[in-house]
C-alpha cells in the first residue's frame, strides 16, 4: 500500500509534501481501523483479542483511505479508518450470522 498511495502520488506530482501526507494518512487510517475493529468486536461479543481480526481491520482501513489519501486531513483519516472498521465488522458479522456463510474471507 505504501508503494501505491504515496509512491504514485510522488511519481505523478513530484512533490514530496503530498507524498508524505499520503503516507501519514495511510498509516493513521490503518492503525485506527485495526484498533477500532478489535474494540468493536470485543464490546459486542466479549471474545478474546484476535490477531487476524486486527489485521483484517487494518486492511479495511487501507482500502478505505486509498482514494483520498493525499487530500484528507490526518484527523479525517482516523474517521475514515473507524468507518472502514465498522463496515468490515458489520458485513463480516452479517455474512456469518444472517447468511450462515462460515468462511467470509
Amino acid at each position: 500500500w505504501y508503494g501505491f498511495n504515496p509512491g504514485s502520488t510522488l511519481g505523478v506530482t513530484g512533490k514530496s509534501v503530498v507524498a508524505s501526507r499520503a503516507a501519514l494518512t495511510t498509516t493513521i487510517s490503518a492503525a485506527s481501523s485495526a484498533v477500532s475493529a478489535v474494540v468493536m468486536v470485543k464490546l459486542a461479543r466479549k471474545v478474546q483479542f484476535d490477531l487476524s481480526l486486527a489485521l483484517n481491520g487494518a486492511l479495511a482501513g487501507l482500502v478505505s483511505i486509498t482514494a483520498g489519501c493525499a487530500v484528507v486531513e490526518p484527523y479525517a483519516a482516523v474517521a475514515i479508518g473507524v468507518g472502514g472498521a465498522a463496515a468490515y465488522v458489520g458485513w463480516s458479522e452479517f455474512v456469518k450470522r444472517v447468511l450462515k456463510i462460515d468462511d467470509v474471507v
